[in-house]
This record gives C-alpha cells, sequence and structure tokens, in this order.
C-alpha cells in the first residue's frame, strides 16, 4: 500500500494551473477526506519542496504561505486585502483517491481483527506511544511485570516523521516507529496498550487493531478522548465502566480511572476480548493512565528535552571555539540519566535508530 502523502498532494498541487489557485477543503477532497484540510496546510508550510504550494489558499481566500503574494502577482492574480479573487479559486478538484484507498484497507483488515482472547497469562504488559517535535518522532515501548507494575524492559526510537496527523489515518502516521520500538524489545510482550483507539474508530479498525494485526499481537486501544460511539443503555456497566455502542454493537467501555476527572477509552485492538482488555487496562492502572502508557509518554517528553539540550550546547559550543566541556563517546554529548519510579537508565541519542 502506497502511503506516500506527499506525492498524493502533488498529483493534486499539479491540477493548478497558474493564474489560479485551490482551497486546502478543495485538496483534502480530492485527498478523499475533507477531514485533512488543516493537515494539508500545515504540510505544505513546512515542506518547500512542493512544486505549486504558493497556490494553495484558505477557505477565505488568504494564500497559506505568507511568501505567496510575490508568486501569484507574478502569475496575475492580484490579491485585495491579503484574499485571493473567488473567481480565480478552484473549489474541485480531480479526485486522486488517496486516502479513500487507506480507508478502504482499514475496512478490508477490519475483518482479520480477533475479538477473542487468544493469550493465557498477560505477564508483561506493555505500552507504547508516540510524541513530535516538529519533522521528528519520538516513540517509546515500555514493559512491566503485572504484578507489580514495576519497569522490565524500555525501547526509544526516533525517526522523521513522513505521514501528518490526520483525524482517524493515525496508524499511517504511527505504525512505523510504533513497529521499530516494538521489534527492540528483546522479549515479545503478552499484550501492548496502544495510545489511540482499536475497534471504536469509523472502520472499526484504529491505530490499536492496526499494529495488533500487523504485528500479530494482543493489542488493547487506550484513548483520551471520543472518536466515535455514544454511550449504551443495554450495554450496562462493568466495574464501574460505560458501554460504548457503534453501530448498534458495544465496541467499547469509557471508565475513569482514580485521580482522573475524565473517563479514557478503552477498545479491542486484536486477540483480546473486550472484557478482557478493561480488566488489564483497569489492572495496569494506579492513578490517571496505565502505567506502561504512562511510562512511555514520559520517556518520549525526556527524549525530546535532551534532543533540544544536545542542541542547545552545539549551538553554544559553535559559538565559542575554546569551548573545553567534556564530551562523550564519538563526539556525543555526555550521557544523561533520568529516573522513573524504581528504575533508572542512561539514555543517549546514539543509542536511537532512526
Amino acid at each position: 500500500m502506497d502511503v506516500d502523502f506527499a506525492k498524493a498532494v502533488q498529483e493534486c498541487l499539479d491540477q493548478v494551473g497558474r493564474g489560479r489557485v485551490a482551497t486546502c477543503g478543495a485538496i483534502a477532497r480530492a485527498l478523499g477526506d475533507i477531514r485533512a484540510a488543516r493537515s494539508v496546510a500545515a504540510w505544505l508550510a513546512s515542506h518547500p519542496e512542493m512544486s505549486g504550494r504558493h497556490r494553495v489558499v484558505r477557505a477565505d481566500g488568504r494564500p497559506v504561505l505568507a511568501s505567496a503574494s510575490q508568486e501569484l502577482t507574478r502569475e496575475g492574480i492580484s490579491l485585495s486585502s491579503g484574499r485571493v479573487s473567488t473567481d480565480r479559486i478552484l473549489d474541485r478538484l480531480a479526485p486522486v483517491g488517496f486516502l479513500t484507498t487507506l480507508r478502504e484497507e482499514q475496512r478490508n483488515l477490519s475483518d482479520r481483527v480477533i475479538e477473542h482472547d487468544v493469550g493465557e497469562n498477560f505477564d508483561r504488559i506493555a505500552g507504547v506511544d508516540a510524541g513530535y517535535d516538529g519533522e521528528t518522532m519520538y516513540v517509546a515501548a515500555t514493559c512491566i511485570d503485572a504484578k507489580s507494575l514495576t519497569p522490565i524492559e524500555i525501547s526509544a526510537v526516533r525517526r522523521p516523521a513522513e505521514f501528518p496527523y490526520i483525524p482517524t489515518y493515525l496508524a499511517y502516521r504511527e505504525f512505523s516507529g510504533i513497529e521499530a520500538a516494538v521489534r527492540r524489545l528483546k522479549r515479545r510482550p503478552d499484550v501492548l496498550l496502544i495510545d489511540g483507539h482499536g475497534r471504536l474508530h469509523p472502520a472499526l479498525f484504529g491505530v490499536a487493531c492496526y499494529v495488533g494485526v500487523r504485528l500479530d499481537l494482543p493489542t488493547i486501544g487506550v484513548a483520551k478522548h471520543p472518536l466515535v460511539g455514544r454511550v449504551s443503555r443495554r450495554g450496562g456497566s462493568l466495574s464501574r465502566a460505560s458501554a460504548i455502542e457503534f453501530q448498534g454493537e458495544v465496541r467499547g467501555y469509557a471508565w475513569t480511572p482514580p485521580g482522573r476527572e475524565r473517563p479514557i477509552f478503552v477498545s479491542i485492538g486484536h486477540r483480546i476480548s473486550l472484557e478482557r482488555a478493561l480488566e488489564v487496562v483497569r489492572a495496569s492502572t494506579l492513578r490517571g493512565y496505565p502505567e506502561p502508557l504512562k511510562l512511555a509518554d514520559r520517556i518520549g517528553r525526556e527524549m525530546k528535552r535532551n534532543k533540544r539540550n544536545e542542541k542547545r550546547k552545539r549551538v553554544r559550543r559553535d559559538e565559542s571555539p575554546s569551548d573545553k566541556s567534556p564530551r562523550g563517546l564519538a563526539g556525543q554529548a555526555p550521557i544523561s540519566s533520568f529516573s522513573c519510579p524504581s528504575f533508572s537508565w542512561p539514555l543517549v541519542s546514539s543509542l536511537f535508530s532512526v
């Protein structure tokens, strides 16, 4: 499956000739989903290599790029109060079908999801979380002991983000990093918690399902905000969790952990029943959010802080040639470390895969 977002957007831009502009919404519809409009604008702003990006405007006619006015003027398009006249705007482009194809893949793969318990004992519970700093993705996978909830193993990767954030297409943005982080664990986890939805998704195939099917692992979707569904009266409640119904069936639970005001949303990812999924989430949560996900998020944040600190040190060193500060192995900054409950380990950028 071709998931080259840049290529698909360029196909749309190539339809906009000199003297005309297109809206972000028109490009998003050509891609296959209007929800991609904001992502189109953000992508064009951060990718100067895209040809014709100056011919894209917002819904009110304002160019997406602040520098586009001069180029548009050279092409014969005048702006009034910073806006392009409506008679120059293309509201519709020929369909490229990029996101339509991805949605079709989601629906096809959703039939592969196994909604009953396959594993026996879940002794090693893992969690994976992805964070971003500009064009860089930081992914951490943590594995804890199911009984003590203490960390057993941790892996982390840093990769370029090659797909933008588009609601309901999160798997195509994060899977490569998630796969790399999980495969770097020395032992395969018994169950993997994903910071995102599983069956509570328009195609019944959120990122937790995608990861589970692709890696053939029991997975659980754990999300902070609802995406689809409504609280079901006929579904009742389980352990003070409210059933969430979507497309006529109970697809997940909304459960409010201790120390948290708002619920989290639990759903099947793959190779697990919904009741077992909720049981695992509750058992691995002390306060606020499941421990594996909370720890993975903390690591990701620390990775970003360390990288920013490295950049600051590099700038200061370049500005001060006489700087004699100690350097680490192979010219790296000195190894730094950080701690979580009952666990500490070194963190250095040279340990990450890129």
